[in-house]
C-alpha cells in the first residue's frame, strides 16, 4: 500500500498515546509529527503545513470535560478555517461530543 502525501499532528499529554498513534498513521501518510504540550499548537501550525489534526480533549489532570480541546480546536479553527481536527478523549460521555 503507498502512503498518502499528508502532514497529520497529533496532540496529546500521554507519551504512550503519541508514540503508539506516531508508529500506526506512519503507515498510511508520509510525515505524522507529535505534540505533548497544546500551547506549542499554534506556531507549530504557523511554521509547518498541516493536512489533519488529532487533538486530545482533557490536558488539565482532575478536568475530564473535554472543554481544553474544544478550546483548542477553536483556536486552530481560527487560523486555519478548514483545518480536519479529529477529537479524541479516554473519558467518554455522549453530552461532550454534542
Amino acid at each position: 500500500m503507498r502512503k498518502k502525501e499528508a502532514h497529520i499532528l497529533i496532540v496529546d499529554d500521554d507519551e504512550d498515546i503519541l508514540f503508539s498513534a506516531r508508529v500506526w498513521l506512519k503507515k498510511f501518510f508520509t510525515e505524522v509529527s507529535c505534540l505533548s504540550e497544546p500551547k506549542n499548537i499554534l506556531k507549530f501550525l504557523a511554521e509547518q503545513q498541516i493536512d489533519a489534526v488529532l487533538l486530545d480533549m482533557n490536558f488539565r489532570k482532575g478536568f475530564e470535560n473535554g472543554q481544553d480541546g474544544l478550546y483548542w480546536m477553536q483556536e486552530m479553527k481560527t487560523l486555519e478555517p478548514q483545518l480536519p481536527i479529529i477529537l479524541m478523549t479516554a473519558y467518554g460521555e455522549v453530552e461532550t461530543c454534542c
